[in-house]
């Protein structure tokens, strides 16, 4: 049985938010995670709780809305778990799946208005509603545009390597 609360668009479509599982805070890495005690310090200050504790150890969820960068985790955590300070993006970008909303002749572009980086741009189009196009370049993964997708057509995807290093 599940414990945790669970988002308005998850009781109303009765399915959870998939592909946000075992997402590493910003700073920290799979490995680094092995030196996290558990103590739950970087989840009780993140402001917009999406830092939750799973088997013991920091992840995010974006179902509860999107990371700021603001390194309070970082800060908060006594143990060498966050070996970067500073980060301001995920090792993954946003991808618009083909269920989307705009995709399908119906007008929506709450992805693109939530965007912080201003990733997801929509392009016009003659006779429909406008089509979403995401830079990922620009695309920090910060999850902005997860919990916000009405239909959840919003996916996550490892950032490609050339990418990466920009």
């Amino acid at each position: 049985m599940r414990t945790e609360p669970i988002s308005r668009r998850e009781l109303f479509v009765g399915r959870s938010i998939a592909g946000t599982a075992g997402i590493c805070p910003p700073g920290a890495t799979p490995q680094s995670l092995e030196a996290c005690t558990g103590c739950g310090r970087c989840a009780e200050r993140c402001p917009t709780s999406i830092v939750r504790l799973a088997d013991g150890v920091p992840s995010i969820d974006f179902s509860l809305g999107e990371c700021t960068f603001c390194g309070e985790c970082s800060a908060a955590c006594p143990e060498p778990v966050f070996v970067s300070k500073g980060d301001t993006r995920f090792a993954h970008v946003a991808v618009v799946k083909d269920a989307c909303l705009a995709r399908n002749d119906i007008a929506c572009q709450s992805c693109g208005e939530c965007c912080p980086e201003q990733a997801i741009r929509f392009r016009p189009r003659i006779g429909g509603p406008f089509l979403p196009e995401l830079n990922e370049a620009v695309c920090s993964g910060c999850g902005a545009c997860l919990s916000v997708c009405p239909v959840g057509a919003i996916g996550l995807r490892a950032r490609d390597m050339e990418t990466a290093d920009v």
